[in-house]
Parts: C-alpha cells; sequence; structure tokens
C-alpha cells in the first residue's frame, strides 16, 4: 500500500520532486515563455503555485481514503468484529478558501498563459475537481454504509463494490494529477527562470528547491524497503548530508530577504526543515528497534515535508 500511495505522492509535490535540480535547464516546450517579462512570470507562478496547495491539500485526503479503504476490506472479512469498523475514520478535507481580493483563481488561468496551455489547465482543472467530489461523494456513501451496519444484511457485498468504485476514482485522479503536475513543472521552471535571472532572492529560492528535492528523495528511500536494514546505512547517510545541508542554509545571509521582507518565510522554512530531522531521527531509531517503518512514521514525515512546500510558497507569494 505505501508503494501505491507513495509512486503518486512525488509527482503531486512537484516543487521538488521533479524540478528542483533544474536551475539552468530548459525543458521541452519552455521556450514560448523564454521572452516573458518577470512580471508575467510572476502571475504564471502565482497560478501554478494554486495548483501545487490544492495538490498538497488533497494528497493527506487522498491517503486516508485509500488506507480507509484496505481498513474496510479487512473488516468485512470479520463483519462480527465491531471494533474494526468503528476505527474506521472519515477524513476531514477542508474547503477551499479565497481571500475576498485574491485575483488569481485556481480554474481561470491566467492570460500570460499560451492558449493551448489555458485550455489544458481549464480543462484539466474542470474534470479534476469534479471527480474528486464524485470520490467524497463515493466516500461519503462508504462512512455511511459502515455507520448503518449494512454489511450485516448484505455480506459485504455493497461494501466490496464501494472499495472498487473508491480505488477506481482515486486512480483516475493520481493520473490525472501527474499531467496536470508535469505541465505545471514545466510552465512553473521556464517563469522561474526568468524570474531568478537578476533576482536578489535567486540564492535561496535555489537553497529551498534543492533542500527539498533531497528530503523528498530521504523520505521515498525510507518507505521502499519493508525491512529498514536493507537502507539504514544509505538512510543514515542522506540524514547526515541533509542535517549539514539545514546547517549551512539556515545560515545564509538573510539581508536580501529582509529588504524583500520575505526573511521571516526564510527562517520558518529552516526551523520547520530542523523540526523534520528532529522527527526524522526519532522515527529511524524506533525503526531501527523494530526492524521497519511503520505507515504512521512516513505520514508524518511526509506531513513534515508538505509544511516546507508551504513555506517555500509563501516565500514566493
Amino acid at each position: 500500500m505505501r508503494t501505491f500511495i507513495c509512486s503518486f505522492l512525488v509527482i503531486a509535490m512537484f516543487v521538488s520532486s521533479t524540478s528542483c535540480n533544474n536551475t539552468s535547464g530548459k525543458k521541452p516546450g519552455a521556450s514560448e515563455y523564454s521572452e516573458n517579462s518577470a512580471e508575467s512570470a510572476s502571475h504564471i507562478i502565482e497560478y501554478t503555485n494554486l495548483i501545487v496547495d490544492m495538490s498538497n491539500k488533497h494528497n493527506s485526503y487522498l491517503e486516508d481514503v485509500v488506507n480507509n479503504t484496505t481498513k474496510l476490506e479487512e473488516a468485512l472479512k470479520h463483519p462480527n468484529d465491531h471494533y474494526r469498523f468503528i476505527t474506521i475514520n472519515k477524513p476531514f478535507s477542508a474547503p477551499d478558501f479565497h481571500q475576498f481580493n485574491q485575483k488569481v483563481k485556481i480554474d481561470e488561468p491566467v492570460k500570460e498563459l499560451s492558449s493551448p496551455d489555458k485550455k489544458f489547465f481549464k480543462d484539466s482543472i474542470t474534470k479534476y475537481q469534479g471527480l474528486f467530489a464524485t470520490m467524497q461523494a463515493t466516500n461519503n456513501r462508504m462512512h455511511e454504509y459502515i455507520t448503518a451496519e449494512d454489511y450485516k444484511d448484505d455480506k459485504g457485498s455493497k461494501g466490496y463494490a464501494i472499495i472498487d468504485t473508491l480505488r477506481g476514482q482515486i486512480a483516475q485522479l493520481y493520473s490525472l494529477k501527474s499531467a496536470i503536475v508535469k505541465k505545471v513543472e514545466v510552465v512553473a521552471d521556464a517563469s522561474e527562470q526568468i524570474i531568478l535571472k537578476d533576482s536578489p532572492l535567486k540564492e535561496y529560492i535555489i537553497a529551498m528547491k534543492k533542500d527539498m528535492g533531497n528530503i523528498r528523495s530521504f523520505i521515498d528511500l525510507l518507505g521502499s524497503e519493508e525491512k529498514y536494514a536493507g537502507i539504514e546505512a544509505k538512510a543514515k547517510a542522506q540524514y547526515d548530508s541533509l542535517e549539514k545541508a539545514q546547517a549551512e542554509h539556515a545560515q545564509i545571509n538573510i539581508d536580501n530577504a529582509k529588504k524583500a521582507n520575505e526573511d521571516h518565510s526564510f527562517n520558518t522554512f529552516y526551523d520547520d526543515f530542523h523540526k523534520l530531522l528532529l522527527n526524522a531521527r526519532k522515527r529511524m531509531r524506533d525503526a531501527g528497534e523494530k526492524g521497519h517503518f511503520e505507515s504512521y512514521d512516513l505520514e508524518s514525515l511526509d506531513s513534515d515535508y508538505d509544511s516546507l512546500v508551504r513555506d517555500y510558497n509563501n516565500f514566493n507569494s
């Protein structure tokens, strides 16, 4: 189950997993934006950040739903074990809130995008939002089924059908999200090159993006093997490298960040990076004693990573 979830989470968090190490090279399809002004590039980044925020916000919800289908599947095999059913908690998905003066909206691609890209984002985001709403409705039906204990009447047949439907819908969501994120990567990278060219914030952005890429790889490594012993040496080496990077980058001169009123965002990023390292160290120790990582260990680190993505986006907002 961990492999199924992570394979999509990696691409969903595009900010670091796919583009962090590309600070100079161009990607196919990016040339049409290479002559944009810094202001136009900034508008595009503002729009793509909304997509990243939505993606990250949905990740934990989707993961919880996937985990619940597994729990229900096991519970249906033991219909008389009430405890198995009451531990299937309905995940919470916070509604989308927009500031009253927010000009950029996720369902209205900015005019600075090319016509094909505007159409792609308009169509894809509309489809994704519709699929997500449909999946949520199916998830609600699953929890109504559990609450009413209808499995006692149908011997689990409807429950298994709901599980299959949910898994199919989530697979569609991940597939569509993958396509959206790949497009975001191309568009955002091209725009970031323009913004970074003469930006006084270039050093901070490059440092944060590089660190996020390495952190994502580190967390994925921890979830890649059933037995921790198989990756322990490599995990410790990557941890040491992250610890060194955090210490070095947290000491970058922040004078330029202060001038842009972004020193707080920068410091918050590296404070949260430090907290992630403390969390990772504890969970690596536990895994060494138990011989493996629990799913909740990895979910906790994923949550820490989400915080870094938000910090990064706040720095660039």
